[in-house]
Parts: structure tokens; C-alpha cells; sequence
């Protein structure tokens, strides 16, 4: 199995909805569009960042199949599966198994404190659920969940599990990961941390703040794989500057829809409930960088 179409730079999509909450399917294309011009690799389709907990799962169909007409094969796509229940998720797969997409992924299953031989079956159900490339994903902040190096090297006895969302700041466990399985496709998840990732031998990136500073990853990454990480520093600088503004108070969502907007010249909506709307003062912060962006 190749999968050197899954390493890179993959953007983790928002979701558009309107004042109605539903979804601007329009928007979402123009924006996959925008994005593959602008050099990403991939997509990473109704993630946390896409607010698919918040969304039906025909509407996240709905959502992967915009994607995917809209993407028509120029990069790569992996839906995000997950939902709290084992059968909830293989519904997802089922969807888009025969769908031409390049891989499916999963947070673990959340709330319940599921234990180590639960988790480890619901990853393994999910990923024999199709022959499509499974990606675990490892967020603890949100899930309660800590997919440690003993969990997944179990993981990895599974074939169709080839890859892992990091989006933790246990570096000394990413290292543990990386040195003991060199073949394992590995994505950095938290953009602040981006430099780390790569320091330590991530495949690609998934991240939301791509969504409006692609051309700035993709520069990180390629100093990074040049080894100047002197130059990766200042970039990394400048990206952590976007983020410390698009985080502010708690709205990274709201606000990065905010900024799609502005900069691509398309509606691409709000937030759905009970995510609370951009205020003006946010406005006027997420102005200030994107007129930074469009300098630059």
C-alpha cells in the first residue's frame, strides 16, 4: 500500500453555515478551490474544526461529497469518521467507501471513559470497516483520550491503520512514536507547535489555521525539511502571531470564518450553536491581520 499521497499539508475545513445554520455548500467549494491553489496537499473533511459534532451525519455526507466534487482529484481527502459510538462511525465509513477519497479517521470514542481494550477495538473495528487508510487521532485536550506509543504500536497490528493526528504537546511521546515505527505516516496537530512536529519527523500537517495561512505552513514545512530551522524559527514567529489573534477568546472558529471571508471575497458564513458570533472588537483584530496577509 502507498501512501505517500497522504503526507503533506492538509487544511482541517470549516464548515460555512448561515444565519439559518445551514450549510453553504457553494462557499465550501470555492474555498477547497482557493486552497488547492494555493498549494495545500490535502483535506482533512469534517474534523473538529469542521464542527461535525454539531452537524447530522447526512449532513456530514453531504459535507464530504461537496469536497469531494469541488476537489475532482487534484489533492488528497480524508473524511473524519468519528462519533462517540462504534456504529455511529462505521455509518460514516460505509458512506464513503467507495467514495474517491484517499483515507477515513477517528478521534476515540469520548465521554464515557471508555477503557484501553475498548478503545483499541472501536479503532479496529473502524478501520475494518473499509480498505481505506485509517489515521487515529490522538487529541487528549478534547477527548480525555491519550493514545500513548503501547497503544498504538497495538494499532499497528492492524494493517489498514498507517497513520496518526498528533495533536498533543508530548513531544517526548511523538519521539518514542517516531523512532520506534519509521513507517508510520505521522501529522502534526497543533499549528502553534508546527516546528516541533517536523523537528521530530512528522509526515505533514493537519491543521484549521490553514484555512487563511496556507502559503505560511507550506513555508515552514519546506524550511523545516531543508533543515534550516534558524528561518523555520521566524516563520513559525509569524504564524503563532496570526494564531495568538485568531484564538482570541475562545472564537477561532467564528473568527477564521470571518477572515475567509474577507480575503476570498465569498460568504462562508457563521458558527452553529451554542458557538457564540465574531463581536465587532474581534472584527477590527481580525482585520488588522488580514490586511498583514495581504501585504505579505
Amino acid at each position: 500500500m502507498n501512501n505517500k499521497k497522504l503526507e503533506g499539508i492538509f487544511t482541517a475545513l470549516l464548515t460555512p453555515f448561515d444565519e439559518n445554520g445551514n450549510i453553504l455548500f457553494d462557499s465550501l467549494q470555492r474555498h477547497v478551490d482557493f486552497l488547492i491553489n494555493q498549494g495545500v496537499d490535502g483535506f482533512y473533511v469534517n474534523g473538529s474544526t469542521g464542527e461535525s459534532f454539531l452537524m447530522t451525519p447526512e449532513e456530514r455526507k453531504k459535507v464530504l461529497e461537496a469536497v469531494i466534487e469541488a476537489n475532482n482529484g487534484r489533492a488528497a481527502i480524508i473524511n473524519h469518521c468519528g462519533n462517540i459510538g462504534t456504529d455511529l462511525s462505521i455509518d460514516l465509513i460505509k458512506h464513503c467507501a467507495n467514495l474517491p477519497i484517499d483515507g477515513v479517521s477517528s478521534v476515540p470514542p469520548f465521554y464515557y471513559g471508555f477503557s484501553k481494550d475498548e478503545l483499541v477495538a472501536y479503532y479496529n473495528d473502524l478501520a475494518n470497516a473499509s480498505d481505506k487508510p485509517f489515521i487515529v487521532y490522538n487529541m487528549p485536550k478534547f477527548s480525555g483520550v491519550i493514545i500513548t506509543p503501547a497503544i498504538m504500536k497495538e494499532l499497528r497490528k492492524n494493517k489498514n491503520i498507517v497513520g496518526l493526528k498528533f495533536t498533543h504537546n508530548d513531544f517526548y511521546a511523538l519521539q518514542q512514536i517516531r523512532a520506534s515505527d519509521p513507517d508510520l505516516i505521522i501529522y502534526n496537530g497543533f499549528d502553534e507547535m508546527a516546528i516541533c512536529g517536523f523537528s521530530l519527523g512528522c509526515n505533514g500537517a493537519i491543521g484549521s489555521t490553514y484555512n487563511v495561512i496556507a502559503p505560511l505552513i507550506i513555508k515552514l514545512r519546506n524550511l523545516c525539511s531543508e533543515n534550516d530551522y534558524v528561518s523555520a524559527r521566524k516563520v513559525q514567529t509569524k504564524i503563532n502571531e496570526y494564531i495568538n489573534g485568531m484564538v482570541m477568546n475562545g472564537k477561532h472558529f467564528a473568527i477564521t470564518k470571518y477572515m475567509i471571508s474577507k480575503l476570498e471575497g465569498i460568504n462562508y458564513g457563521i458558527v452553529r450553536r451554542p458557538f457564540s458570533q465574531i463581536s465587532d472588537v474581534e472584527k477590527k483584530v481580525a482585520d488588522n491581520m488580514i490586511a498583514s496577509l495581504t501585504e505579505n
